[in-house]
């Protein structure tokens, strides 16, 4: 598990058509494939700088007045799926996802599904910091909520000053972090990132039992994910209520038993990955997939690299 210095751009005293074709590959690069428009506007530049902490991509950004947009087809075609949280600083930007509309600004964070398409605006300057987590393990961490297209926290929410404090100590002793405190604070971030999702979750009554039914499967599945493919019944039968009662505790928030089986099985492969020298066949058949090929198809869709490359990379 390493930190990477990934990008370091200075777009300063570049031809506009230059401009836009810097920011488009950073963005690219660093969040989502985006068509970028720079206003002709001479003098305006920008700073791109990256500091990641394993496989998530934390990015500052000093960006001139800017437009883009993001297709849905773009959104198909990316490699990583992903949620974005961004962090705003100095300057506002507005911007549109999944029809949901924000500014971002001094104290406030947004996160952004990497499933939808969108347009922003920069009317002038804005300083911001983004960080770019894998679905599968933001899912696992309990975010108790179905992951919004486009969710605008304000600044005077606790959550949110402790995650953006955090996010900058990280941010400044991530040089001199080794494997092991790396991997301690990506699993850090993750759990911030979960826990901001889940304060702004589906809400349901306090008389309502489904909460606490849920947060017993989630528990139930974990335990029992290494013991072969779990079942509406048998999570049914060991509950002692319906199918139907199953699925509805799933969908308070938003969730199928199939996505939560899912995320938890997947994040448990990347422990293993990271943490441990067993090898890909190995780690195949103790979660339950078919064989390895199978695992690696399900893995590369979520993290974006096949098992190997991820171990390469990143294991401890």
């Amino acid at each position: 598990m390493t930190v990477t210095a990934a990008m370091d751009l200075d777009l300063f005293g570049l031809e506009t058509t230059e401009q836009e074709a810097r920011w488009e590959g950073a963005l690219r690069d660093r969040l989502a494939p985006m068509t970028v428009r720079v206003p002709p506007r001479r003098g305006d530049g920008g700073i791109v700088r990256s500091r990641d902490i394993g496989d998530l991509l934390v990015t500052d950004w000093a960006c001139p007045p800017l437009e883009g947009v993001r297709s849905r087809r773009a959104t198909l075609d990316n490699e990583r799926d992903s949620i974005v949280i961004f962090a705003g600083y100095a300057g506002s930007e507005r911007f549109t996802f999944g029809g949901t509309d924000a500014i971002l600004q001094d104290g406030t964070l947004a996160i952004v599904s990497g499933r939808v398409g969108g347009r922003f605006t920069v009317p002038d300057r804005i300083n911001k910091r983004t960080l770019v987590l894998p679905r599968a393990s933001v899912e696992a961490a309990d975010s108790g909520a179905i992951i919004p297209s486009c969710l605008l926290l304000e600044p005077d929410r606790p959550l949110v000053r402790l995650f953006r404090s955090f996010l900058e100590q990280v941010w400044r002793q991530a040089p001199g972090m080794n494997a092991v405190e790396t991997e301690a604070a990506r699993t850090a971030l993750v759990a911030l990132a979960a826990g901001a999702i889940r304060t702004r979750g589906t809400s349901v009554t306090e008389r309502s039992t489904l909460p606490a039914l849920r947060a017993q499967l989630d528990k139930w599945i974990t335990a029992n994910l290494q013991k072969g493919p779990i079942q509406v019944e048998d999570l049914a039968a060991a509950h002692n209520v319906s199918a139907r009662t199953i699925h509805r505790a799933f969908a308070i928030t938003g969730d199928t038993m199939t996505s939560v089986i899912r995320a938890r099985r997947l994040a448990a492969v990347r422990e293993d990955i990271v943490h441990t020298n067993l090898t890909i066949a190995a780690i195949a058949h103790r979660w339950g997939y078919y064989d390895p090929s199978h695992l690696g198809r399900e893995f590369r869709r979520h993290f974006g690299a096949s098992p190997g490359e991820y171990r390469q990379t990143y294991g401890c």
